[in-house]
């Protein structure tokens, strides 16, 4: 009996630390700038039909698995055909999506103080941004009844959402260039 309870006590020591955790501190920015979807009318379509975010989140949400990928980031194709992933793939589709129906997106990286990341597509709406995060609890848009006023207020934002503390962050256009950092400089790869 003290085994199991012990073998119990482990196993939700690790989940808590999964659930906590973030992705990888390097690489994971998609470049889609120069990325050319396949030619898959299946994916046309899934696109085509990705015209909000909320509709691009609940999708990832009900239909994806959250995995942690430290060597590469898959393409939008690639996570919309094997539906697994980690923030850094879900930030590319969202903002793959989104930018295909006239949203300007930005990927953003940020790095926590304890060597983590995360990477969120932040979107200009209206005379604001919002963003979208995917995540080890799913994936969701933020916030959904107003805007905030620019791209740190949005970092700042899932700061108060997190469990790690932000050091950080780097932000992308669609051209691949960087169009704001702050904090660490290792938030620059």
């Amino acid at each position: 009996m003290k085994k199991l309870i012990k073998n119990f006590a482990l196993v939700m020591i690790l989940g808590l630390l999964l659930l906590m955790a973030g992705c990888s501190s390097t690489g994971g920015y998609y470049d889609l700038s120069s990325w050319s979807p396949p030619s898959d009318s299946a994916f046309t379509s899934f696109v085509n039909s990705m015209d909000s975010p909320t509709k691009i989140t609940s999708w990832i949400r009900g239909n994806c698995t959250f995995v942690v990928n430290y060597d590469t980031v898959k393409s939008p194709y690639e996570f919309w055909k094997t539906k697994s992933g980690d923030c850094s793939e879900g930030a590319a589709l969202c903002s793959y999506c989104l930018h295909q129906h006239g949203y300007t997106t930005y990927q953003t990286h940020i790095l926590y103080a304890d060597g983590l990341a995360h990477r969120i597509c932040i979107y200009k709406s209206g005379s604001g941004y919002c963003y979208t995060s995917y995540h080890q609890t799913g994936c969701y848009y933020y916030p959904s009844s107003y805007t905030l006023p620019n791209f740190r207020a949005c970092v700042n934002d899932w700061d108060s959402r997190s469990t790690h503390t932000v050091s950080g962050y780097t932000v992308w256009d669609w051209n691949y260039s960087v169009v704001e950092t702050s904090g660490d400089k290792k938030v620059y790869d």
